[in-house]
């Protein structure tokens, strides 16, 4: 079944994706991209180690220092984690003359500017910090947008309990936060006593989670190889 017919017929992504055996996301991803270039564009643009390195390489090479392996080593020490091939590779172009007129930001892709949103402020470098500005500056809803998950992100990981901040939080963003954002805010008011009771007691489920993966795992190591006894048995006598 082809996707543009069940698009007019009128059908629902959970039925075309159920009829062309894919799951919800890619259906959606399909079904809002009015060209195919913007389907292709998270292919090329893929998260990379070495985009967050790119400012610093370019201005080390313009610096004289063309060097892979003295230049993989100065990055590892700033948190890169692959090896110098991929320098070399990055470095390539340069080598042969193509050296860009301006400085390389990381490419902007989804996953990338959600790092950065989510991270301390004091935690970003000076490339993502600079990126994240500009972004917010061409998209005054996605500055709202920072300023709101920031104080989000600051109410959990300090565990802030103080007497109504949540409930300002949620009522700042019905106000005048983004769609998206008031669809959270709606469902956390719905759940206000599950997250009061996260940010004022020191339960957590992180001990069933473990123990939960721990058998998800037992199970598909013996996936089709074992019976019912024997998993029993390997999840009472596992560590």
């Amino acid at each position: 079944m082809d996707l543009a017919v069940a698009g007019q017929r009128g059908d629902s992504l959970r039925a075309i994706a159920r009829d062309l055996q894919l799951s919800r996301g890619t259906v959606n991803r399909f079904a809002c991209s009015a060209e195919a270039d913007e389907l292709l564009l998270a292919a090329i643009h893929r998260l990379a180690l070495i985009d967050d390195y790119r400012l610093y390489l370019h201005h080390r090479w313009m610096e004289g220092c063309t060097n892979a392996s003295a230049l993989t080593r100065e990055i590892q020490r700033l948190g890169y984690r692959d090896d110098v091939n991929t320098v070399r590779r990055h470095l390539k172009p340069y080598r042969d003359g193509a050296i860009p007129l301006t400085a390389p930001l990381p490419h902007l892709i989804v996953r990338r500017v959600t790092d950065w949103i989510m991270r301390r402020p004091e935690h970003l470098t000076d490339v993502k910090r600079k990126g994240l500005d500009g972004l917010c500056e061409r998209n005054p809803a996605l500055a709202t947008t920072v300023e709101y998950a920031r104080r989000l992100a600051l109410m959990i990981r300090d565990r802030r309990s103080e007497h109504l901040v949540l409930d300002v939080w949620i009522a700042d963003v019905r106000l005048d936060g983004q769609r998206e954002l008031r669809t959270l805010a709606n469902g956390m008011r719905r759940d206000r006593a599950a997250i009061q009771a996260a940010l004022t007691t020191t339960y957590t489920s992180g001990a069933v989670e473990g123990n939960v993966t721990r058998i998800k795992l037992l199970k598909r190591q013996m996936y089709g190889r074992a019976n019912f006894d024997l998993l029993r048995r390997r999840i009472l006598l596992s560590p």
